[in-house]
């Protein structure tokens, strides 16, 4: 696009639900990177095919690498790419460049790939408990009709994420007066917006299709980060002068607006993600910690995602992280180890609390009985409005004090 157009279609992303309020109150993570990657991948691709530098190819297949070591699920946008060559660009097969990218890329990822076989494939086993986790939280009637609902929700949900960035570009366009409509959809270009805008999202979808699994909409984050070239490209506005400061002064009241409104929001909050009161709680908890295992060592922690990280990241002791693998081989954990030395398993409720201890920690006798801790505590903003907060927690002691036979005897 011309670089007017290139710099409108990145901003207009400013209004994208994914790209405000989630980044502002969700915790860091590969999601977020990926949102830097997954364009870099797409730009330095097509940079390849047209101008066929091996440099470019070179460049493409380092971030290919870094997409694949940051989350798996940038092979559905390979998936894009591969379908694009197969429909445009067949001619790319009898050329160097692209098998230079694949070895880069291979090099790059192979010591990933060495570990993955060294700890069989725990990064698959870890993906299924997650999967596992959902079915849990899932209400059966929405599992018994989950190939239909599933994928649609998803789709849905990336639909309403992007609803605001047309509404805005429309808004903005209209009051130009000069839109038009681009059908002219077969030509290569308008084929690799389609296929690295749309592709990504129908395959995950499709994968819940399949596999009759719950997926979170916020996976979708990674795959909207097009739309604005999606609406540059087949709805397209002609560019001069007057209508660029036209956009750009649009875009930057909606940043002002944004900035403004998440100054706002930060005074008036009460989200437990934002003013966690991490010192109290790990305090509080230090000390049932000690009092129930005589000061043992804190050194592992387990439960639900959004709470066990808290630990890790606040309490001073910095526990390792039981992951939920259900049993399976996990390079950085012991089973025995955590017999051995007790471990804290937090969870959102009583009965998920505890089943996730039996889960997690699969050397417990079947009849071992946990005591079960709720804590509350509450958040209060800039007026004095609050809101309540609950978690549940069970403390396994280390072995020594908890009473369970030896290794032999459990086995």
């Amino acid at each position: 696009m011309e670089e007017e157009k290139a710099i409108c279609a990145s901003l207009i992303l400013s209004s994208c639900y994914y790209y405000t309020y989630i980044l502002f109150i969700d915790n860091f993570n590969c999601n977020f990177l990926s949102m830097a990657l997954w364009p870099m991948i797409a730009y330095y691709f097509y940079k390849s095919v047209k101008e066929n530098k091996v440099t470019d190819w070179v460049i493409f297949g380092v971030v290919s690498a870094l997409g694949v070591l940051c989350k798996y699920q940038v092979i559905f946008l390979f998936l894009a790419l591969f379908l694009y060559l197969i429909i445009c660009k067949r001619e790319q097969f009898t050329k160097k460049g692209i098998y230079i990218s694949i070895l880069v890329g291979t090099l790059l990822v192979l010591p990933h790939i060495i570990w993955l076989f060294q700890t069989d494939f725990f990064s698959f086993i870890y993906m299924t408990g997650r999967t596992e986790i959902g079915a849990h939280n899932t209400p059966q009637f929405l599992i018994k009709y989950g190939r239909i609902v599933f994928p649609l929700k998803f789709i849905l949900d990336q639909v309403c994420s992007v609803l605001s960035c047309i509404a805005v570009y429309l808004f903005i366009a209209l009051q130009a007066k000069n839109i038009s409509i681009n059908k002219n959809w077969k030509t290569s270009e308008s084929l690799f917006i389609l296929s690295i805008a749309l592709v990504p999202i129908l395959a995950q979808s499709s994968m819940a299709m399949i596999e009759n699994n719950r997926i979170m909409g916020i996976w979708g984050s990674i795959m909207v980060g097009f739309v604005g070239i999606l609406l540059f490209h087949f709805f397209p506005i002609k560019f001069n002068k007057d209508t660029f400061k036209h956009f750009m002064k649009w875009m930057y009241s909606l940043l002002v607006a944004w900035l403004i409104a998440m100054s706002i929001f930060m005074l008036f909050q009460t989200k437990r993600t934002i003013s966690y009161p991490h010192e109290q709680i790990m305090k509080d908890i230090d000390a049932v910690w000690a009092k129930e295992t005589n000061n043992a060592d804190f050194k592992y922690v387990g439960g639900h995602i959004d709470y066990v990280f808290q630990f890790r990241l606040y309490n001073p002791r910095h526990p390792h992280v039981i992951l939920e693998t259900f049993g399976a081989k996990n390079p950085w954990e012991n089973q025995e180890d955590i017999i051995k030395s007790g471990a804290l398993i937090v969870g959102k409720s009583k009965k998920n609390t505890i089943r996730l201890a039996k889960e997690m920690i699969t050397l417990l006798p079947e009849n071992y009985k946990f005591n079960v801790h709720r804590y509350n505590f509450e958040i209060t903003n800039i007026v004095g409005k609050s809101k309540k907060y609950k978690f549940y927690y069970v403390i396994i002691p280390p072995k020594q004090k908890n009473g369970l036979p030896n290794q032999n005897q459990i086995r």
